[in-house]
Order: structure tokens, then C-alpha cells, then sequence
């Protein structure tokens, strides 16, 4: 028998085969059969990818094990290897050129997608048809698909396609006779050209089999990190165990409760010793204060009148500085302290003491924080002008054991005068000639919103690292969120000075999130936390639930629509952030209908990266689902995400305690454990149980009666400690 197989091979290899039969591949109790022409694949007589374009085979060996082959006129070539439960295709190519490798085949009835936490999406659904074909075609698997790699379940079985090579990919929907369809396709271009694709293909049997599956790839492959071992670098972030996420909005020195003599105030700005700030309120403040005549302004006008005077102190207060200069940030620290300085001359007499100033990072609101029990809470500003303004408040934070930290971005450089205001996006303009990205056209890349570049984080790291240690050395800071570096949003850079691939793009994000935990030794989060730049990040925003709906118009722009986000004013209290809304249906099923939901990330990573809501949309946002948020959070087990003002602190603290409570207690226990399984306790999908490595079981009823003991809208938490505790929501 071994002389004729081997007659076979030598057959093979002197005559190429314009078509070849399917080889057939197995170690262990999995058959693989894969037609070498096409790349159709069978597992068991499964079919699970549709045969792609014949190509002409050449040069076709295989074991029982292995099998590889040429396409020689794609100058292609292809090794399957079959080991245990999985088949790896790793595919190289002598040229540049697309591959169309991916066709889902049309008897699947589940399709699971890493989008947002994971979802699981039943393929003759309409709305998912909908959503999938409409918004979500033209996926990129390393930034649109929070891990990469997607499921195809039937007869109780999961088949995973987990892509090794997780950049210079796309996954297009189209429908075709009410039918989803779904492909994948890989660019092989000079950036990538040297290395090959690889894709592994995973046979399980439970709903989690392909993300548990691509955990231990990660693990394998010296990709992942626990916590336990960022906390060893960092050790700060021991308070992120059990702690909520709170932003406190507004980085002006002034709340408009800081005032204790409105009348008295109004009647200094419209005398003399007040002529300096009174110059610098706009004419349409001016006038509103004329007209109340000494007199107590309405609630919305004290909004906009605090922030005139805020914007007046500020200005009397010349920064003397330009983002072209090393001592930029400095002066940024050095002119609040002036404004404070300024107020208390001025305006001291109408203000409560100074110690008590601020809209959002505030005494007060620490105070209050504290006091209500909450000990372990991870504070975050919008931008760093907030601590330059309120350094007691930071002080104070700090000293409650909690975490407090800036927003920070290197993602995008404008110029000087575009937006002044935009912060991070404030960098010297030689680097932000020089780092900006090209397209494959020549063309430098537009930034966020279309206002200036994006920029390569290879070549910002140099700038960005000494921003980031003097940000944090300035403001005091014991904790950093770094905005867009963990979303894996990557692409191709042409710049001739430094052409760069997606996949370095991506290394460099991680590089510099490495540089600050390993030096700075403080907790650093980021959005999203998408896997191929999550290594170095404890916490991310944008997983839980994702920013979705961008485009739509009744979210975004439609102010009469009862799906409007809302304004981005006031600055210490933006309606977008604040003001609740509802979802609409086609996103309240796709999003949050919880019988689609499915925990992938948090199989790879609960022990390593703590993940919780995009900050547009904190616990509070949405009305219609506030329950079923809440139940999802604490069968995934992660934490709460509120936005916060001094003015919303007594409406908005009973819903942070309570949601801390629950959070807390569990979290403390289950920190450092996998979520190892999942699986619906009833026929409907309703109610849901998620298991973790230590035994503990999360139980959720989302449904509107009790199930087994577990009335309805309540989470049962069955512990390894012996403690068995209901978490009822309202």
C-alpha cells in the first residue's frame, strides 16, 4: 500500500492536474474533505464553504494529514493540514492579487458574528438580513469584527473560521432570493505579500467552541495577557476589580451651582471693575443679562451664562503657548491655575468656596461618590483641562481608592486654528505633515470627521510617549483611556518615509499601549478593545454595547425624532450623552435583543480585558432597554458605565448604587475566571446561563414570568463559594 501511495504522489507531481479530486484529511475523530480546485470543504459531509472558482491544480501531494497543492496560474500555493478538531489553510501567494476564498454555504441556520460582543443571528431573519446588507457589508475583520473569526452552527454543531491573519480581509452580505449570502476575500499586496494567509478551521459542539477555540490560539501563540499579569506591571489596576465606570463631563473651572449670588454676580460683570470679562461675553449673554436686571436667571439660562463667564475667565488668561512648542502642555496647566486665581479676585464674593468649584471632577461630587459607598470606581474626564482645572478634586479621587483618568488620542493631527478646542488632536504641525497617512492614491488620509489626518502611530510613538508621561506627571492621573489605539482600526500607510503594513500599523498601536503600562505602570484602557490590539489595555469602552447607527439620520440629526441622541450642548452636560432616548426597532432587536446575543469576547477575553459600554451610550441612554442592559452586563459580568454631572448627581446616584452593588460582589469573585460556557435554559432563548472556570454559574431571566425559581428580569448568581444571591432589576 505505501509503494502505490507513493506511486500517486509521483503521478501527481509529473503531470499537473487541470482539476483534482477532493483529498481527504484527518488526526483524530474529524473528517475533512477539501476539493483542492475550489477550496470546497466538507467536515463529516457538512459542507461549510461553497466551492469557489476551478482553478488548474499542479504539484498536488498529501498524507493523511496534510495535503498541498499549486494554482499555477494564480501562482498560488496551498497547504491543508488536519489536526484533531481543526483544519489549517495557510495560503501564499508570488504575486499581488485578491483572493476570494470564503462563500457561506445556504443550509446553515445560525450565523455567529464578533460584532459588539457576539451575535448570533438567525439567517432568514429580516431584520438581520437587513442590518447586515445595509450597514455592516464591507467588513474589515480586524476592526468591524471585535475578534476575528465567524461561526456557522446546524444539527448542533458549531464550524468556525478563525483567520490567523486577521488583516487585508473582507466579508461582504448581499441577499439573493430572500437568501443572506455571505463571502470573505484576502488581498495579497506589497505590504503582506512575503507572509501567508492563514485560516483555521474549527469543528465544535457548543455555541463558544470557535472563541474559546481562538483563545487558546492566542494563548498558544504568547498573544494574551491576563489581568493577573497586567496588574502585575501596573499594579493600580487592583481598583479596577469590582469598580464602575463613571465619566465626569464638563472641564470648565465654574458649575453653575458654584454660583451663591446670581444677582450680585450679573450686577459685577456690568460695572466697571467687571468691564475686562464683560468684554469678552458674546453679545447675545450680554443682553440676557441685561434683561434680568439683577434678577435670579431660570434654570436653562444659568447653563449658558456659566459657561460666558467661564469662556470670558479664560480668555482674560492668554495661553502663551502654540501646540508647535515643548512647553504646550505645561502652559495648558499653568494658565488654569491663573484662571483660578483670576476667579477667586474677581468673582470670589458670589462663588461658594473654591475648593467646592467644578461641573464634573469636583469636591463635591467625589464627596458625594464616596460617601454614598461606592469604593471602587474608575473615574474618566473628556479631556485633561478638567484636572488642570480642579487638581484638589484629582487629590481627593485618588485618595477615595479610586482611579482617575483623561481621555488622550494620537489618532488624528488638525492644524493650528481649525478646532482649538479638540485637544488631543492639538499636535506639532511637523509631525502632523510628517506622520499623516497615505493612500494607495497618493493622497494623505483624512482625520476624524474629516478634519485634518489620520496618523500613523509608529511614527507619533516618539511624541506620543512624552505626552503621555508628562499628562500624567501634570494632571496626576492614575489612570489613562487612550482612544482609538484598541479598536484595531488599521490600514495600509504608502508614505514613502514610512511605508507601513496593517499589520505593523496595528503592532505599533500595541507597542505604544505597551509603553505605558511597562513604564508609566498605570491601568490603561482604550475603545473597543478589539483582540488584535488588546494585549496591553485592562479595560475598554465599546464592547458591551457598541457604537452603532452612525449614519442614521434619526439618531443623529432629526431633532424631532423620538430616536435622537441630542445635542452636544451644554459642555458640562451634552444632551447626546444625558438626555435619554429610544431605540429603534430594527436596532433594539439587532443590538439588544438578548435571544441574539452571545458572549464570544468575553470567552476569549473576561479574564483579561474589562469591558463595558462606548460612552455615548452609558446605562441611562436608552429607556426602552435599561433592563435588559443591566441583565446582560451581569450575565457577561461586566461593569456599569454611567455619565455623570454635578447637576445630574441626585437623580443619577440611586441608579449607580445600585448597579454598583450588584456588580461589585460578583465581579470581585470572578475577575480573574474564563467564562467557559454558555447555553438557553429554555426553548425561546429567554433565559440564560453563563459558566465560568471556577464553577460559579450566572443565570438570567429576561423574560416577563419566573422560570424555574428565578422570577422574571432577575439574575441568579450560583457561586463556587457556596453562595447563592438574586439581583432583581426594577
Amino acid at each position: 500500500m505505501k509503494i502505490f501511495l507513493g506511486t500517486l504522489i509521483f503521478i501527481a507531481t509529473l503531470f499537473p492536474l487541470s482539476s483534482a479530486s477532493a483529498v481527504l484529511l484527518q488526526q483524530g475523530e474529524v473528517l475533512f474533505n477539501v476539493d483542492p480546485a475550489t477550496l470546497k470543504i466538507s467536515i463529516d459531509e457538512v459542507v461549510v464553504n461553497n466551492p469557489q472558482q476551478a482553478q488548474k491544480v499542479s504539484e498536488l501531494r498529501n498524507s493523511p494529514t496534510q495535503a498541498n497543492w499549486r494554482w499555477p496560474d494564480r501562482r498560488i500555493q496551498i497547504t491543508a493540514t488536519a489536526n484533531g478538531n481543526d483544519l489549517r489553510l495557510t495560503i501564499s501567494s508570488a504575486r499581488p492579487q485578491t483572493l476570494n476564498w470564503f462563500s457561506m454555504p445556504s443550509h446553515f441556520s445560525m450565523l455567529q458574528l464578533p460584532i459588539g460582543e457576539g451575535s448570533r443571528i438567525p439567517l432568514d431573519n429580516a431584520e438581520w438580513m437587513a442590518y447586515l446588507t445595509s450597514e455592516l457589508s464591507g467588513l474589515d475583520t480586524n476592526f468591524d469584527l471585535k475578534l476575528p473569526f465567524w461561526g456557522l452552527e446546524k444539527y448542533g454543531k458549531t464550524y468556525s473560521w478563525l483567520l490567523l491573519s486577521p488583516f487585508s480581509n473582507q466579508v461582504s452580505f448581499t441577499k439573493a432570493s430572500n437568501q443572506l449570502m455571505m463571502k470573505s476575500s484576502h488581498e495579497f499586496n506589497q505590504f503582506n505579500q512575503q507572509h501567508s494567509f492563514d485560516v483555521l478551521l474549527h469543528a465544535g459542539i457548543t455555541p463558544l467552541s470557535g472563541a474559546i477555540r481562538y483563545r487558546e490560539y492566542l494563548q498558544q501563540s504568547g498573544q494574551f495577557s491576563s489581568l493577573n499579569d497586567k496588574i502585575a506591571t501596573a499594579p493600580e489596576g487592583k481598583k479596577l476589580i469590582g469598580a464602575t465606570h463613571i465619566y465626569l463631563w464638563g472641564n470648565t473651572l465654574l458649575a453653575q451651582e458654584d454660583v451663591k449670588n446670581w444677582p450680585g454676580l450679573i450686577g459685577f460683570l456690568q460695572s466697571e471693575a467687571g468691564a475686562g470679562l464683560w468684554q469678552n461675553i458674546v453679545p447675545e449673554d450680554q443682553k440676557t443679562m441685561q434683561q434680568l436686571q439683577r434678577r435670579e436667571p431660570e434654570g436653562w439660562q444659568k447653563h449658558s451664562l456659566t459657561e460666558a463667564i467661564n469662556r470670558a475667565l479664560v480668555a482674560l488668561v492668554p495661553l502663551g503657548s502654540t501646540p508647535d512648542k515643548p512647553s504646550f502642555l505645561v502652559a495648558q496647566q499653568q494658565q488654569a491655575v491663573k484662571v483660578q486665581q483670576l476667579a477667586q479676585q474677581l468673582l470670589g464674593n458670589f462663588l461658594v468656596p473654591a475648593e467646592e468649584w467644578g461641573p464634573g471632577l469636583s469636591e463635591t461630587v467625589i464627596n458625594s461618590l464616596h460617601q454614598a459607598g461606592l469604593s471602587r470606581l474608575w473615574l474618566g474626564t473628556d479631556n485633561w483641562t478638567a484636572a488642570f482645572m480642579h487638581p484638589q478634586a484629582v487629590k481627593l479621587a485618588k485618595r477615595a481608592g479610586y482611579l482617575v483618568a483623561s481621555y488622550d488620542s494620537y489618532d488624528t493631527g488638525i492644524p493650528q486654528g481649525l478646532n482649538d478646542s479638540w485637544l488631543t488632536a492639538q499636535l506639532p504641525g511637523e509631525i502632523t505633515e510628517k506622520c499623516a497617512i497615505v493612500r494607495a492614491d497618493g493622497t494623505k488620509k483624512p482625520g476624524f470627521g474629516g478634519q485634518g489626518y489620520y496618523l500613523n502611530p509608529g511614527c507619533v510613538l516618539p511624541f506620543s510617549q512624552i505626552r503621555m508621561r508628562e499628562l500624567t506627571r501634570l494632571a496626576g492621573l492614575n489612570s489613562l483611556f487612550l482612544d482609538v489605539d484598541g479598536t484595531g482600526m488599521v490600514s495600509d500607510d504608502y508614505q514613502p518615509a514610512h511605508p507601513t503594513s496593517a499589520a505593523q500599523m496595528a503592532a505599533d498601536r500595541n507597542a505604544r499601549m505597551a509603553w505605558f503600562s511597562n513604564t508609566l505602570k498605570l491601568p490603561l484602557g482604550s475603545e473597543d478593545g478589539n483582540a488584535v490590539t488588546a494585549r496591553h489595555i485592562m479595560f475598554a469602552h465599546g464592547m458591551e454595547t457598541w457604537g452603532f447607527g452612525w449614519s442614521d439620520k434619526d439618531m443623529r440629526h432629526n431633532k424631532k425624532s423620538p430616536y435622537y441622541l441630542g445635542a452636544w450642548w451644554p459642555s458640562a452636560q451634552p444632551a447626546a450623552f444625558f438626555t435619554p432616548a429610544t431605540v429603534k426597532p430594527r436596532y433594539r432587536s439587532v443590538v439588544f435583543d438578548p435571544r441574539y446575543r452571545l458572549p464570544l469576547y468575553q470567552a476569549v477575553f473576561h479574564d483579561s480585558v474589562i469591558t463595558t459600554h462606548h460612552w455615548t451610550f452609558d446605562n441611562l441612554k436608552f429607556s426602552d432597554v435599561k433592563t435588559t442592559r443591566a441583565l446582560l452586563s451581569q450575565l457577561y459580568n461586566t461593569p456599569p458605565l454611567f455619565n455623570l454631572s454635578r447637576s445630574t448627581l441626585k437623580a443619577r446616584l440611586p441608579d449607580i448604587i445600585k448597579a454598583d452593588d450588584s456588580f461589585r460582589v460578583l465581579h470581585q469573585v470572578l475577575w480573574d475566571k474564563a467564562l467557559t460556557g454558555f447555553r438557553w435554559l429554555d426553548r425561546d432563548g429567554w433565559v440564560q446561563q453563563t459558566t465560568f472556570s471556577d464553577g460559579s454559574m450566572l443565570t438570567a431571566n429576561f423574560g416577563d414570568r419566573a422560570f424555574n425559581g428565578i422570577a422574571a428580569q432577575t439574575l441568579r448568581a450560583n457561586l463556587a463559594d457556596g453562595r447563592n444571591l438574586d439581583f432583581r432589576q426594577e
